[in-house]
């Protein structure tokens, strides 16, 4: 985020969900009070460990293929044998290298959250949860997860995978009502709140139909996109606030502005990872 605004740069972050019309209408209705105020917000993302086939299951450990190079692909990660489940895809559900269904999807959901409710560029001040893990494998990701949050205005937010009764996509509720969005899907409560109007006097967001498109056109006007850095990483920090608060057992409480945890040492250092030799970051 530093670098782009040091350097002028356009940055299009692939939370394509905001070029995506029952989105930005659904964000609109909140943000403009057709719900009233927002009392709770509740985001719904997938579990397990099952969303890409390939070379799922394939856990057998031998010598990385010719064209791989596994060091590299390791990274600054701690060095683990190869096996063909450990990489392409299925990557994602090991700790040290991404963070399960959690931060697979808390970019796409809670970034709608975050829009609806005008948080962009801000995040929680509380966070707590539990998950659960797998007992065998080589995978180490939660496969269920529940988590709260609490911004600093007082509004309630739940992050869960794997629980019924917190359904897939995004859900304001608010004090005339509720409104839900999801891939396909657009429903309200009451149903009349589909056919709003929002005048031109009111609060109308960033349009986009065309994900790509914006990004071409925001790199010829130098306009800021509708996905820029700042905003993709206030989505994503709630995951990792998440995945600390998980590992760590306990109630992370976090400064949005300066973005530090408060009076926890153990938790602030979680917020960064050691790097593997010789890998190191310069800044």
């Amino acid at each position: 985020c530093d670098a782009i605004k040091r350097y002028g740069r356009i940055w299009q972050t692939g939370s394509w969900q905001r070029s995506v019309a029952n989105f930005h209408q659904a964000c609109e209705l909140v943000h403009n009070g057709r719900v009233g105020k927002v009392l709770k917000v509740e985001v719904g993302l997938p579990s397990g460990h099952h969303d890409f086939a390939g070379t799922f299951g394939q856990e057998t450990l031998g010598p990385a293929p010719p064209h791989l190079d596994y060091e590299l692909w390791v990274g600054p990660a701690p060095y683990v044998p190869y096996c063909p489940a450990r990489v392409h895809m299925n990557w994602r559900w090991n700790m040290d290298f991404g963070g399960g269904q959690l931060m697979d999807w808390v970019g796409h959901h809670v970034d709608i959250a975050h829009w609806g409710l005008g948080f962009d560029k801000t995040g929680p001040v509380e966070i707590e949860g539990f998950g659960e893990f797998p007992r065998k494998g080589i995978y180490n990701s939660p496969t269920r997860y529940y988590l709260k949050a609490k911004y600093a205005d007082g509004t309630p937010m739940v992050i869960a995978g794997g629980h019924k009764e917190i359904r897939g996509g995004t859900k304001w509720i608010g004090e005339f009502g509720w409104v839900w969005v999801d891939r396909g899907g657009f429903e309200a409560q009451p149903s009349s709140l589909l056919a709003e109007f929002i005048r031109p006097d009111e609060i109308r967001l960033y349009k986009s139909r065309d994900h790509y498109q914006n990004f071409l056109d925001c790199v010829k006007s130098r306009q800021e996109t509708i996905t820029p850095a700042e905003i993709a990483h206030r989505s994503a920090s709630v995951g990792h606030l998440g995945v600390i608060a998980i590992e760590l057992g306990r109630k992370i409480r976090f400064d949005p502005e300066r973005e530090k945890i408060i009076d926890d040492p153990q938790a602030e250092r979680l917020l960064g990872r050691a790097f593997r030799s010789p890998w190191h970051l310069d800044i």
